[in-house]
């Protein structure tokens, strides 16, 4: 009786792109490690604390969200968040990102025979930069590392706004207190003069890599599209963690080029499937998931043309100009924006990208960005006309996804798509 085994299909090369993004995130990962072997400062931050402060003294910050995603896309996050709630005693309602974070610091400064992850190792910080723009708990779980590291918090704190569309002009000066006094705070803790001048071309770097990285976005509105659905979660990378770097402008500058050459060729990264659906994702992947994710869509034909989230890191400003800096470190995330205005723009981009419907990441970490979907979900069916089907799973902890649930969640959107796309004929 002959046995039958699987033959699995080649991976296909990185684009050029991918490549030149890995080596970058590679670097900035170096750096650190190299700072911290000199006895030089290293930091961790929160994903859209102002980069530009950190890049002017050339001091190496890492991202504990960046880590987390890849740490929980290569199904290593469970032994961290086993930590926080075991040891440490933490709720596993908080935030799965916090929990990993927590339990990988924990390890890191008491256990002698910690466990790195393979790849993307986080050396041990000696402060941190927390911005709560984009979630208040984000507060919460830098005071838990600071006291679990003993190390200092550079804050910015950005409002919650629950009703004004845009912040008062209190706001933006209360904003901008904040940057300058971090910047005296700064001056201190390294000792180091703050270099003005390099601030205003980091500045500049950071609003040309702004406006790349949307148009890369724009582009997608093709049809067909010429990415899947996930792959501009993979081009967030650089916009974390490096965008005031040159680099990241060349990491942009190749996407594009490989994005029109697709355009150009009638080609695309969704592979050979028709994209019979165009769909809006809305909140942060399901990183332990993924894969499945891609797979199931790909089998029902249906493609994630845009998603929200990675606009968070858009932040336009003119260069020299403080205040316009801390109006869009105010209105950059979910925290500072109100539900009409958040799901007004969702549902813009939809209409946009010509999309069929909108499927939701009811993410159990996100407490806020599922409020607002929950409570906008209305405005968008009334501005697109569109479907609005939520699914439940997390992004870091691989216990709440149901794979069954979220190909039957998805059945019912493409059920509903199919009928509105026949209606119309």
């Amino acid at each position: 009786m002959s046995e039958t085994t699987e033959v699995k299909k080649p991976k296909r090369p990185l684009p050029k792109s991918r490549v030149m993004l890995n080596a970058l995130v590679d670097s900035i990962y170096q750096a650190a490690w190299d700072a911290e072997a000199k006895g030089e400062p290293v930091g961790w931050s929160t994903s859209i604390f102002p980069q530009e402060l950190c890049a002017t003294f050339d001091v190496p910050v890492l991202y504990p969200e960046n880590n987390a995603a890849g740490v929980a896309a290569r199904h290593d996050s469970p032994r961290f968040i086993a930590t926080s709630e075991g040891e440490l005693g933490y709720s596993n309602d908080i935030c799965s990102y916090a929990r990993l974070s927590i339990g990988m610091a924990h390890q890191m400064a008491n256990d002698p025979n910690y466990e790195p992850p393979s790849v993307q190792r986080m050396p041990r910080p000696t402060f941190l930069l927390c911005a709560t723009n984009s979630c208040f708990e984000l507060l919460k779980w830098y005071e838990c590392l600071s006291r679990e590291l003993d190390i200092p918090i550079f804050m910015q704190d950005c409002l919650f706004n629950y009703t004004d569309a845009k912040p008062a002009k209190h706001w933006i000066a209360y904003g901008r207190s904040q940057i300058e006094h971090n910047i005296h705070r700064m001056e201190e803790f390294f000792g180091k003069k703050f270099d003005w001048d390099k601030f205003l071309e980091l500045q500049k770097i950071s609003v040309e890599n702004a406006r790349l990285f949307d148009e890369c976005v724009l582009m997608n509105d093709r049809n067909p599209a010429p990415l899947n659905g996930f792959d501009l979660f993979n081009y967030m990378a650089p916009m974390v963690v490096a965008r005031s770097r040159r680099e990241t402008t060349e990491v942009l500058l190749q996407l594009k080029r490989e994005i029109q050459e697709h355009i150009d060729n009638g080609t695309t990264t969704f592979g050979t499937s028709p994209q019979e659906y165009r769909v809006d994702w809305e909140g942060i992947a399901c990183w332990p998931n993924l894969g499945f994710n891609l797979k199931t869509m790909k089998k029902y034909g249906v493609n994630c043309v845009t998603n929200g989230y990675v606009g968070a890191w858009s932040l336009h400003y003119t260069p020299g100009n403080l205040d316009e800096m801390a109006e869009q470190y105010m209105l950059s995330s979910t925290n500072v924006v109100n539900t009409t205005t958040m799901m007004g723009k969702r549902a813009d981009v939809a209409n946009h990208f010509q999309c069929n419907g909108m499927f939701c990441h009811i993410n159990r970490s996100c407490k806020f960005m599922t409020y607002q979907m929950t409570c906008g979900r209305e405005i968008v069916e009334e501005k697109c006309g569109i479907p609005v089907v939520f699914f439940d799973g997390d992004q870091a902890d691989p216990t709440i996804f149901n794979e069954a649930q979220f190909e039957t969640r998805l059945q019912s959107l493409v059920d509903v798509m199919k009928a509105n796309k026949e209606a119309e004929q």
